[in-house]
């Protein structure tokens, strides 16, 4: 693993200025770094992939423990710098973004459910997530740094301020769960603010049965105006009836109309799914 003397040195060396259009921060830490590789628990017949190595702090320590490791690095000045400095047998290093990354493509992928491993650039860690839940055929657990405020809003319950559509996604397809902060400091550049490292253990299936495509429909639509009531926010947006179909969908779920989205459970939103009619479908 680095210390911030080594990557600094690798940075200067290298002439590798951060990048903030990719939102790069490097964790500096030795001890923020072996608690990550702890956490993650490897076992030897794991496949890990790694969202963003950036100088390899995490990689080496990762092919140590796992069976196989695939970083994927959008960066090409980082790529070619693990390339050269590449030592381990059992690391597939990938230049391109994870946004566009097809699983089933990847040969290592095929019939293993793989470990997420990645400290992503914080503008894009919604995206980033809801791309590997749409994947979650191909992966087990996902370990992931994100912004602290981010973290908060996926392991938020109903009735707290930072409650919302993310929270519901992921607490459908995941289990998330707020392993420890991380403070600022033990990056390069520091970022503004504190980040949290997550656990998110993937369900095979979604937490209940039900049409997913019109819920989040409706959980979207939703939370677009978290202050409004459910039956106002549901109004706003052609496709869910005329408002006495609402209404009448909502008593038949048990909800009132009054209710704010913020307060309701993902149970009452499947609830509500199951009653409301959307044109076009039932």
């Amino acid at each position: 693993m680095l210390g911030v003397k080594e990557i600094k040195s690798i940075l200067r060396e290298n002439s590798i200025r951060p990048s903030k259009r990719l939102g790069q921060n490097f964790l500096i830490d030795e001890n923020v770094q072996k608690k990550i590789i702890d956490a993650v628990g490897l076992a030897r017949e794991d496949v890990v992939l790694e969202i963003g190595p950036g100088l390899g702090a995490l990689t080496e320590a990762l092919c140590r423990r796992a069976k196989k490791v695939i970083a994927v690095e959008k960066d090409r000045r980082l790529h070619a710098f693990l390339l050269k400095n590449n030592k381990s047998g059992n690391l597939d290093l990938v230049q391109g973004d994870i946004l566009d990354w097809d699983f089933s493509d990847y040969p290592a992928c095929r019939g293993a459910k793989i470990k997420i491993v990645g400290n992503p650039p914080y503008y894009i860690s919604s995206p980033i997530l809801v791309r590997l839940l749409k994947n979650r055929a191909f992966i087990n657990t996902i370990f992931i740094t994100v912004q602290k405020e981010f973290a908060e809003r996926l392991v938020a319950a109903p009735g707290t301020r930072v409650y919302g559509a993310i929270s519901c996604f992921a607490q459908f397809y995941a289990e998330p769960e707020n392993l420890f902060t991380i403070r600022k400091t033990v990056f390069y550049p520091a970022p503004k603010v504190d980040s949290c490292f997550l656990k998110i253990r993937v369900r095979e299936e979604g937490l209940y049965l039900t049409d997913e495509e019109k819920l989040f429909k409706i959980i979207r639509q939703c939370f677009e105006k978290r202050r409004k009531t459910i039956l106002n926010s549901l109004r706003m947006k052609e496709g869910f009836g005329a408002r006495e179909e609402i209404l009448q969908a909502l008593d038949r779920a048990g909800i009132s109309p009054s209710r704010r989205p913020e307060t309701m459970s993902l149970k009452e939103f499947v609830t509500l799914a199951d009653h409301i009619k959307t044109r076009g479908g039932s």
